[in-house]
């Protein structure tokens, strides 16, 4: 198959997940944002007594933070800065849905769920890249850093 039909049919359960920071809405931000740099990640899952996801907690909620007029942040829950839109994929997805939710949401990082809707991951941009650089070496055309850019056509006759 090709990357085209693999990308419609491949499943999102074929990517890496990455673990997910799990917060609840009542926590303070100060210490979603702690977990965050701890874990160097760029966003937490608010979920619920289920482990259902509620929304997102991103570096994006923090530089919003920042913008507004000083609080305390161990007083904060973060469930009042939640993004508001923001995407999650099912294991169960196609990679066309999460290449959709990448693009359409311009992020770095997706929510992947099981089918009754409970967390069970990360995956993303990065993730993406590694499974077309393995399926597809071919089509993907890779360089030292600092090297001149090599030609794409054979030159001469």
């Amino acid at each position: 198959m090709g990357l085209i039909e693999n990308i419609r049919s491949d499943r999102v359960r074929n990517l890496p997940l990455r673990e997910a920071i799990r917060i609840t809405a009542d926590l303070p931000v100060s210490v979603a944002v702690q977990r965050m740099q701890s874990q160097e990640l760029g966003c937490a899952i608010c979920v619920d007594d289920q482990d259902r996801p509620l929304g997102v907690f991103t570096e994006r909620s923090v530089i919003d933070l920042m913008l507004q007029p000083p609080v305390d942040w161990d007083t904060v829950p973060v469930g009042e800065h939640l993004e508001s839109d923001w995407f999650r994929v099912c294991l169960d997805d196609p990679l066309s849905e999460l290449i959709h939710a990448i693009c359409e949401r311009r992020a770095r990082f997706l929510c992947v769920t099981d089918a009754a809707g409970h967390v069970v991951g990360l995956t993303g941009q990065k993730a993406l890249s590694e499974y077309i650089a393995d399926h597809f070496p071919q089509l993907v055309m890779a360089q030292s850093v600092g090297s001149k850019p090599g030609t794409e056509t054979r030159e001469g006759a």
